[in-house]
């Protein structure tokens, strides 16, 4: 036996499934898996698209982590990434985005492992794409919150594995926003501490867009929408700018 409003987000959930959901950054549509979290907003996805057009490096291959429902590697591939290796630690977004692709070429373009952060994948990658969650843990994290509240180490154990991953040369790109700053639910921003305080990478470009007022018909408050501005932040390895300064 099962509460109405569960039977509800069944059926909901089971109805984005079959329909699949249209993104303005995608061809075709997604078909998230029950328990995965997909955008509902679109700014983030059109600024990483936007970069993505203008980027000159390697395509030949990428590392998503935290796939959630494949937006990120359906954009990657549709801008011409040979292969892009993607994680997550919930077990519906692999099934999910498995069974969406099933034998197309795009299974043998998308490489899926249920895992934490970058898994097994050990090689050197031209681009390492991560949308973390944007708001800091306050309670003890289950199913799809995961996707939304980010605990006390995820971002040292993300950038400690990403400075082994990133080849020469290489970009290292993380989605961002500052939704928890305005929302006051903490001062700290995680990106901008690495930066300061990491000595891993280099900031190369930041960019930002402001966020679309919430619809009129929503019954939440979301008065700070006004305020909002989602980031993308274009990374690199501090030895790869010595290196160019050397030789020239």
């Amino acid at each position: 036996m099962l509460p109405f409003t569960q039977i509800q987000g069944l059926n909901s959930a089971w109805q984005w499934y079959k329909n699949g959901i249209s993104i303005p950054v995608l061809r075709n549509k997604i078909h998230p898996y029950y328990g995965t979290y997909f955008p509902t907003r679109f700014e983030h996805l059109i600024l990483f698209d936007n970069w993505l057009k203008h980027y000159k490096g390697s395509k030949k291959t990428a590392i998503d982590v935290g796939v959630g429902c494949g937006v990120l590697s359906l954009q990657m591939i549709q801008h011409g990434f040979q292969k892009v290796f993607a994680t997550d630690t919930n077990p519906n977004a692999i099934v999910g985005l498995a069974k969406h692709m099933g034998t197309t070429k795009l299974s043998r373009k998308i490489e899926l492992s249920h895992a934490d952060l970058f898994g097994n994948y050990t090689k050197q990658t031209e681009l390492i794409v991560f949308n973390p969650p944007w708001l800091p843990k306050t309670h003890e994290l289950n199913g799809i919150d995961d996707a939304i509240y980010y605990s006390d180490t995820l971002f040292e154990d993300f950038f400690t594995q990403a400075k082994t991953r990133l080849a020469p040369g290489g970009k290292l790109v993380l989605i961002f926003s500052n939704l928890a700053q305005i929302t006051n639910a903490t001062t700290a921003h995680p990106i901008e501490y690495e930066l300061a305080h990491g000595n891993r990478f280099q900031l190369e470009k930041k960019y930002t867009k402001s966020v679309k007022p919430a619809s009129s018909k929503t019954k939440r408050d979301q008065h700070w929408r006004s305020l909002e501005n989602v980031e993308l932040w274009i990374m690199t390895r501090p030895e790869d700018t010595a290196l160019h300064n050397q030789n020239n």
